[in-house]
């Protein structure tokens, strides 16, 4: 059974035939969203600032911001797409930056926990046969002085949710199982949302049935997806942004009909 990531499976979930042309047929795509772009910049400048701390630099705010510029100029390329009416590639930088300016003005000394790692590649097994396997990539991973592990998560669009919503979700839940897998020190674990646009951070935890939970219906998905056989288009507001809609036969012209 392959490998499966938190993204694959959202993938399926919202529409199984994007999964089939992504996952299974490996159609590849150079048409970025305008959105990832700035998330990886952001994430790259974030990264940057904390592997700076462990390396004992600190890095002013100017200097992170032109680093964030000079990713932007080195990356960007005329296959960056903008779908929102009346935006621009201006307002889209100005976001990022403005993520950047949040995050560093609100966590400003970094002193809260210790960067243990930042884009730490996590890959662990939801059962005890290692039939059902996972993996990940966590922004950042810290610890503080109480001992208790932190899961960081990096988020720069506009939306943020309930606290409600956090507490169900099922990305960072998964990284903790990783976590723990590959520490067995983390004991006590705090999952941590940084919505960087709205300057809001939002803190969850799960109990050891919360995760025992998880690892069934994750399994259960990941068998659902082993034994389909048809993967049908499903029509939402995400298709604008979606890089396989040429190929979408519910973006045909007789599909309108």
């Amino acid at each position: 059974m392959p490998v499966y990531s938190h993204s694959q499976l959202e993938t399926f979930e919202n529409c199984a035939l994007k999964y089939k042309f992504r996952y299974i047929d490996k159609i590849e795509k150079k048409e970025q969203g305008v959105e990832a772009f700035v998330g990886s910049r952001v994430h790259e400048t974030l990264r940057k600032l904390h592997d700076d701390l462990l390396a004992r630099k600190s890095s002013t705010l100017e200097e992170l911001l032109q680093h964030y510029r000079q990713k932007w100029k080195t990356n960007w390329s005329p296959n960056v797409k903008i779908v929102r009416q009346g935006e621009t590639a201006k307002n889209y930088f100005q976001h990022g930056a403005a993520c950047i300016r949040n995050y560093y003005r609100t966590n400003h000394p970094f002193t809260q926990s210790e960067t243990l790692s930042t884009e730490e590649h996590l890959r662990f097994t939801l059962d005890a046969e290692g039939r059902y396997q996972m993996q990940g990539y966590v922004d950042r991973i810290a610890r503080r002085a109480d001992g208790t592990f932190e899961i960081h998560d990096y988020k720069t669009g506009r939306r943020v949710p309930t606290k409600e919503q956090t507490d169900k979700d099922r990305q960072l839940a998964l990284y903790q199982i990783g976590l723990t897998a590959q520490r067995p020190e983390a004991t006590r674990v705090e999952l941590v949302w940084h919505y960087l646009v709205r300057g809001v951070t939002l803190r969850s935890r799960r109990k050891p049935a919360q995760l025992v939970q998880l690892r069934q219906t994750t399994a259960q998905l990941i068998d659902r997806i082993e034994l389909q056989q048809e993967f049908p288009p499903h029509k939402t507001p995400l298709c604008d942004w979606c890089e396989y809609r040429p190929e979408c036969p519910a973006w045909r012209p007789q599909a309108e009909g």
